[in-house]
């Protein structure tokens, strides 16, 4: 074989070998639409490069209407570890004009604990997860936190996440709505590691 078959076969095998690496990102990215519902194409991309630098976790059960609203990211080496920031948003829009929404949020540095009693334990794929829904608040003679829905920090693999269940609005938001319990255990025990 003389020097140009070589490079010939060399380019060829290695366009070959481009389109399947190629065709095999496209196959992660079907697929994870396919197992966790309310994500488009651009987010499954950006979700699937997280998972190279950490865990992720996702629902895969959603009340109808939500999708996923976005995704906060600064990760990396370049990034200090109390700079990191990796939050998924799900959200839907109410026929009352109000939204509904949640965040899973990734924790790097200054885990703690939450300051309430009465989370309601759940066993779900990625471990047991303690779930504050609208607690009682001993500082305010045990009167019930409104609006409030929180899990403790969790692992997936070696990142730790917490559930916001009223993600970007203070207590009284007029323009939010809650999710019913039912629906956030639901959401809650349907997580499954990317």
């Amino acid at each position: 074989m003389n020097l140009k078959n070589t490079i010939v076969l060399a380019l060829f095998c290695f366009s070959l070998a481009i389109t399947a690496s190629a065709q095999s990102t496209d196959a992660k990215i079907k697929a994870g639409m396919a197992r966790f519902p309310g994500i488009e194409r651009s987010d499954m991309e950006q979700l699937i490069a997280a998972k190279q630098v950490m865990s992720v976790a996702l629902p895969k059960w959603l009340p109808a209407g939500f999708k996923l609203e976005g995704i906060k990211s600064r990760l990396g080496r370049a990034v200090a570890i109390e700079d990191r920031e990796f939050i998924i948003i799900y959200s839907r829009k109410l026929t009352s004009g109000k939204t509904q929404r949640f965040a899973l949020e990734a924790g790097f540095d200054g885990l703690g604990d939450l300051m309430y009693d009465g989370a309601k334990i759940l066993s779900t794929p990625v471990g047991k997860i303690h779930l504050l829904y609208e607690p009682k608040d001993a500082d305010q003679n045990g009167k019930k936190l409104k609006n409030y829905v929180m899990t403790e920090w969790f692992n997936v693999g070696k990142t730790a996440f917490h559930y916001i269940g009223w993600y970007g609005g203070e207590e009284d938001d007029p323009d939010l709505a809650m999710i019913s319990l039912a629906d956030t255990e639901k959401i809650l025990r349907s997580l499954q590691k990317l």
